[in-house]
């Protein structure tokens, strides 16, 4: 931003502007924060093994031909290209290559375009895009062509009031049956058989470990060997994982974290798995201004975008947000190199940035 120095206080602050008050209803349709600086690009981030050096400016195009409002989902495909996801309808889906060249943009019938997902299925891309405005889940082929479509009315025997359902995301199963959050609705998540036909739900509001309040999204977790369901539980501030039957079986507590001597919270958004030597590790995208590093042990070993994490007595201590380069990170995704792709809400219509490992 020409004339304007950098600010720790003033870059995170535009978080507090752009949210206060509103913590329990975020959305894609909330108002624009400011864009942070660009003297942040190249940034030293994170802590050990798992340093970052942010590139602010990888994923930038022409804004008046490739505009983006929310950059809230993020993923790669066979091809090795990072496509975003925008709820901006000039062209939802937005395809670079590593290097941040553009390779195709396209797609324009998702104005609350908010979760994607890109899985093989028998050698084909399928593109599972979650419209939480439009209340739909659409699976597409590379082309567009709708595959399946899963309106509210697939809920009508779960839901009395169908406007009380607003999926945010989705997770596969290799044999077809899936999972979608209700992030914006009802805080339930859904089962569904391959056709796209309602098996069961759980979660929900309440107060017990297995209640939810804005179950952002869901990933299948198959580290253990045996595919779990995890939930960034945004609003409890906490990673939940339960079985494929929904039964509650652990969860992970960031506590609260620290933004000018105040204490808040992570609001973890995303889940993805690092690769490699580091596959049982996760990243995680906190939407107040940091990516979380998760070993397999459910321990922080790096605060990408905050100062080193510390625990007391087996407990995480609070984490404390110190950097430039983050508005509010929505999603990620990992690359076989280690790079970490970010996708960020209400940003200043930010593109995604890259963090490259620091060797």
């Amino acid at each position: 931003m020409t004339g304007h120095a950098c600010s720790r206080r003033a870059l995170l602050r535009q978080g507090t502007l752009a949210l206060g008050g509103g913590l329990a209803s975020l959305s894609g349709n909330a108002a624009d924060a400011h864009t942070p600086s660009n003297c942040a690009d190249g940034e030293i981030l994170g802590q050990g093994r798992f340093r970052y050096r942010a590139r602010r400016l990888w994923g930038r195009l022409d804004p008046y031909k490739y505009p983006v409002r929310d950059c809230h989902g993020i993923s790669e495909d066979r091809e090795g290209r990072i496509v975003l996801l925008t709820n901006d309808t000039h062209n939802n889906l937005i395809a670079y290559s590593k290097a941040g060249s553009l390779s195709r943009a396209w797609e324009h019938r998702f104005p609350g375009a908010h979760g994607l997902d890109i899985v093989d299925h028998g050698g084909e891309d399928q593109y599972w895009i979650t419209d939480h405005t439009r209340q739909v889940v659409s699976v597409c082929t590379a082309d567009g062509a709708e595959l399946l479509h899963v309106g509210p009315e697939a809920l009508r025997a779960k839901y009395p009031d169908l406007s009380k359902y607003h999926p945010t995301n989705t997770a596969t199963l290799p044999n077809g049956e899936f999972f979608i959050s209700d992030g914006y609705g009802s805080s339930f998540i859904h089962h569904f058989d391959p056709k796209g036909r309602y098996i069961s739900s759980f979660g929900g509001p309440g107060d017990g470990p297995e209640h939810l309040n804005i179950p952002h999204a869901v990933w299948i977790d198959t580290r253990s060997g045996k595919p779990l369901l995890l939930v960034c539980d945004r609003q409890h501030n906490a990673l939940k994982w339960f079985s494929l039957d929904g039964r509650f079986l652990r969860s992970v507590d960031f506590g609260a974290m620290m933004l000018d001597d105040e204490p808040i919270a992570i609001l973890p958004c995303n889940v993805a798995q690092l690769g490699g030597r580091f596959k049982d590790h996760l990243a995680i995208a906190g939407l107040w201004g940091m990516v979380v590093i998760l070993d397999g042990a459910d321990r922080v070993v790096s605060a990408v975008g905050g100062l080193p994490p510390t625990y007391v007595d087996e407990k995480l201590q609070q984490l404390v947000i110190f950097n430039y380069t983050f508005g509010h990170p929505h999603d990620l995704c990992v690359d076989e190199t280690g790079a970490i792709y970010v996708a960020q809400w209400g940003s200043g219509r930010t593109y995604p940035i890259k963090l490259e490992p620091v060797v």
